[in-house]
């Protein structure tokens, strides 16, 4: 069971870092070409891959493989979109929203759970997954932005070269069909999961984010402690030069 789970790890880590080197190649590429919106776009969806990979070094942790591979996967699907696959297969768009939009959920799903885990606010099972939804259909709606105005720019658009308003808002309102289907689905599953799970799985699951939040807690509180200290400080300064006056 252990090795089972040592080879899943290593699999995911292999098609992980490929997956972040051909967005490298692919950046570079479009770079050399002259084109460089793609080429911002496509390294730009690298460095984000790269979040979990710092979050675990800076705070000396281990976050679920999930969060680093699935994010990996749908940024790397972005950019191949972004390169020439939205023409040639027509459903590449769809299916890229309902993906991504649930990598997205999930990651909201974590977020949301975590803080409500560690006790930084307090939330009931039907919010969490109202909280998860809500934050899936923002993250779907940003993307569609990105999306339409990296088009925009490279003339990539082909709904927008042919000049069909009409094709052009149905592709958009399909989108977001998309994400809210996404979203609803990853909402609806992280609520079963938090009804349905041991909590002494729930902890061993929650215990990077715990770790996390907490040093960043401590961080805030040592902050505010030390700018108090600091504005005393100038307080009793500015006593003691009016007495002397």
């Amino acid at each position: 069971m252990v090795n089972q789970k040592k080879i899943t790890l290593s699999l995911n880590s292999v098609v992980s870092w490929t997956l972040k080197f051909l967005m490298l190649i692919s950046s570079s590429h479009f770079f050399l070409v002259g084109n460089i919106m793609l080429g911002g776009f496509s390294f730009l969806m690298l460095l984000v891959s790269f979040i979990p990979v710092i979050v675990n070094r800076n705070y000396n942790t281990n976050l679920p493989w999930s969060i680093d591979f699935w994010l990996t996967v749908w940024l790397a699907l972005s950019v191949a979109g972004e390169a020439g696959f939205y023409r040639s297969f027509p459903w590449w768009d769809d299916v890229l929203h309902l993906g991504g939009t649930i990598v997205l959920g999930y990651l909201a799903f974590v977020l949301v759970y975590a803080l409500n885990f560690t006790g930084k606010i307090k939330l009931s099972i039907p919010l969490i997954g109202f909280f998860t939804f809500m934050i899936g259909m923002a993250f779907g709606g940003m993307w569609e932005i990105s999306e339409f105005w990296v088009w925009h720019f490279t003339g990539a658009d082909s709904l927008a070269m042919q000049g069909n308003i009409v094709n052009g808002f149905y592709d958009t309102f399909s989108d977001l069909q998309f994400d809210l289907l996404g979203s609803a689905f990853i909402a609806v599953v992280g609520m079963w999961y938090v009804a349905h799970q041991r909590h002494v799985k729930l902890r061993v699951w929650m215990k990077p984010f715990i770790k996390i939040f907490g040093e960043e807690i401590k961080k805030v509180k040592e902050t505010a402690k030390r700018k108090l200290h600091h504005h005393k400080r100038k307080i009793i300064r500015k006593v003691k030069k009016s007495k002397t006056k």
